[in-house]
């Protein structure tokens, strides 16, 4: 509170353009007194209080910041009723959740960051045009207001993610923003820090780079179309790298990404017409599918990321149940009918219901 208190006086004082001798003068006491309080070195006699709030033509309460105090409570209260949706892949309550908040508190950044993540989450993809514009007013001034830079590195990628979909050299100009890919903060972070800080530095960073390159090489599938033999090769290398830097098979968060990866593959041979390798895809995609639904905190093991951790609380979902139901979904294609009355399929039908919520 007396923190908050010593930057509400010298806003006030500025914003009135007057001197701390001024003040002091109208309470009576010294300046030194005043300069204090704007140091946090001490507090105002409770029963100046009112005059100084009078003199200011402000409440009590908002000379105290007890008003930022309450903000402070609801935001919290809104994120932490968020966290929880985005964990259950409730995304129509989550949006919900930020439209109300937006409504209470327009201004405030974490609210506009909120709301238009949640708008996101909630959109089809190609997000359809009013959301696309919606979104794109929020990041717009998010990137005005905020000097975040998590905030901001946010905005820049949604930015870009949306107008993707829309306006090509706004994308780019935003993916510029971006920064280069050689002095990311955690390449920096590996320079500087030693010891036990340093290897864990550099096993996040390791990380980082390994899920990015899994990724890309994913991504690169969407961009124009390939054979079938390119395209399980692609996916076969994300899962490589993946299976190569957690090489205990202890892969944790990574689980989901190779199932998906392992059912893409199914997919490739499934319109291939080969039936033993489309069932060997999908009884991997299955097994990590259960690694996922299964996931606990814990701690990896595999020697280049023994620092690394793993907590369930930090997974948000867009779908409801877990990679189990996501798979069970997937089966519905009908590209899998030439292998459904497989004994092996079933098998793989039964063990995915088991562990579906």
């Amino acid at each position: 509170m007396e923190i908050n208190m010593k930057e509400k006086l010298r806003a006030l004082r500025q914003q009135k353009n007057i001197t701390q001798e001024a003040l002091a003068n109208h309470l009576g006491i010294t300046p030194q007194s005043v300069g204090k309080w704007e140091r946090g070195e001490g507090f105002p006699d409770i029963t100046l209080l009112p005059k100084i709030a009078f003199f200011f033509d402000v409440t009590v309460d908002e000379l105290l910041c007890v008003d930022q105090v309450r903000v402070e409570e609801a935001i919290c209260e809104y994120q932490r009723q968020s966290k929880i949706c985005c964990q259950n892949g409730e995304n129509q309550k989550n949006l919900e959740i930020w439209e109300k908040a937006y409504s209470e508190f327009p201004k405030d950044c974490r609210v506009i960051e909120g709301l238009m993540h949640a708008i996101n989450r909630d959109a089809v993809y190609p997000c359809p045009k009013d959301k696309a514009e919606r979104i794109i007013a929020l990041g717009e001034e998010l990137l005005q207001r905020s000097t975040d830079t998590a905030q901001r590195e946010n905005a820049i990628q949604l930015l870009c993610y949306t107008y993707a979909g829309i306006d090509k050299d706004k994308a780019l100009y935003y993916a510029e923003m971006g920064g280069s890919f050689s002095t990311t903060r955690e390449d920096l972070r590996c320079t500087v820090h030693e010891g036990e800080d340093g290897v864990r530095a550099c096993q996040c960073y390791i990380m980082g780079l390994i899920d990015s390159a899994a990724m890309a090489a994913s991504e690169m599938i969407s961009k124009k179309e390939f054979t079938h033999e390119e395209t399980i090769e692609a996916y076969t290398f994300a899962i490589d790298i993946l299976k190569r830097l957690y090489s205990d098979d202890n892969v944790g968060f990574y689980a989901y990404d190779i199932s998906y990866y392992y059912r893409c593959i199914a997919l490739q041979y499934a319109e291939m017409n080969d039936a033993e390798n489309t069932l060997k895809s999908l009884e991997e995609s299955c097994r990590y599918a259960i690694i996922t639904a299964d996931l606990k905190d814990m701690d990896y093991t595999a020697p280049m990321v023994n620092r690394m951790k793993f907590e369930k609380s930090s997974i948000y979902k867009n779908y409801k149940g877990n990679a189990c139901n996501l798979r069970l979904s997937a089966l519905e294609d009908k590209r899998f009918d030439f292998v459904r009355d497989e004994d092996s399929f079933k098998k793989i039908i039964s063990k995915l219901e088991k562990y579906a919520e």
